[in-house]
């Protein structure tokens, strides 16, 4: 096995490795958000993933050529994210203080991309952490290019449009392009891990969509993941898909009369027709499908469906 172990590191430029040739080594690899806290399995920092396989059987010579090749400057960002409290309870699953059991906090994850090579993101981070009325909990880089802040409820609470002009501020002073994702407040005790995990993967699901929002929440991502997760393939949907999402207008119209909670008139303003004329395309549209989009069930419904 080390041989071919040895024929990757020649041929792959260590920061731009490929996990389906270390897969093909070793195949009980797995990439996942969280790092498995036990001893029998190796865990390594991979971007703001987890490479984990079990050590059984491994030389240490295969262990050290493996460190080898996935070393890169992630991993050198997580090694230093260790040293983080806050890092080792929600990466690593180690129990925090009993006295912060009941303290509700939340957690941003912060992706900064289109960096200029000449501004460290840290930079970006401590401006970030000037913005809040009250000191955040701890702020740390686990990548080159991905932060966390974990914020405590406390006094003045950010809304999502607070966050944009957050992010759109400091982008435009550090010359590059962020995306947050803003968790819920959650109790700081023995399950934050666990709900960090499912909040991590919600914000690289949204970040792998490569939409143009910056700002993420369980609110505008957990119908869409589990549309693509669960419903995506079945029959019902993707037969009902093709037939509503053929009509002329239809995914537009569905899009903004949800995101408008309904309201006629404003989804109006901002298609650019006069009300009546989309009340006309209400009416033909469900007398040609059957569903009135005018009823919020039929609505959230046509909405799933417009869901790439």
């Amino acid at each position: 096995m080390h041989k071919l172990l040895l024929k990757v590191l020649l041929v792959k430029e260590f920061d731009t490795m490929d996990i389906n040739q270390i897969k093909t080594i070793f195949p009980q690899a797995v990439l996942q958000a969280t790092a498995v806290d036990d001893d029998q399995y190796l865990n390594f920092p991979l971007g703001s993933e987890w490479l984990v396989l079990p050590a059984t059987g491994l030389t240490p010579r295969e262990i050290a050529m493996l460190k080898l090749l996935v070393h890169d400057q992630s991993s050198t960002q997580t090694l230093l994210a260790n040293g983080h409290r806050w890092f080792r309870q929600l990466f690593l699953g180690e129990k925090g203080p009993a006295t912060t059991s009941k303290q509700m906090v939340r957690i941003i994850q912060i992706q900064i991309i289109n960096q200029d090579a000449t501004i460290p993101p840290a930079k970006w981070l401590a401006a970030f952490q000037s913005m809040f009325e009250h000191p955040l909990l701890d702020a740390f880089l686990i990548s080159a290019d991905t932060a966390i802040a974990v914020e405590k409820l406390d006094g003045k609470i950010f809304a999502s449009d607070d966050f944009l002009g957050i992010s759109q501020t400091l982008d435009n002073d550090f010359y590059c392009a962020s995306k947050l994702y803003i968790g819920q407040y959650w109790p700081a005790d023995n399950h934050l891990s666990a709900v960090f995990a499912r909040e991590r993967e919600l914000f690289q699901f949204q970040i792998q969509q490569n939409t143009s929002r910056r700002i993420f929440t369980i609110a505008n991502s957990i119908l869409k993941y589990c549309f693509e997760k669960q419903l995506s393939q079945n029959e019902l949907i993707v037969r009902s898909k093709h037939e509503l999402l053929s009509m002329p207008d239809a995914r537009a119209t569905i899009t903004t009369l949800y995101q408008n909670g309904g309201n006629i008139s404003n989804t109006a303003k901002q298609l650019y027709v006069h009300r009546n004329t989309l009340q006309y395309r209400l009416r033909k549209f469900q007398t040609t499908t059957g569903f009135d989009l005018k009823d919020m069930n039929d609505l959230l419904f046509c909405y799933l469906l417009t869901f790439e």
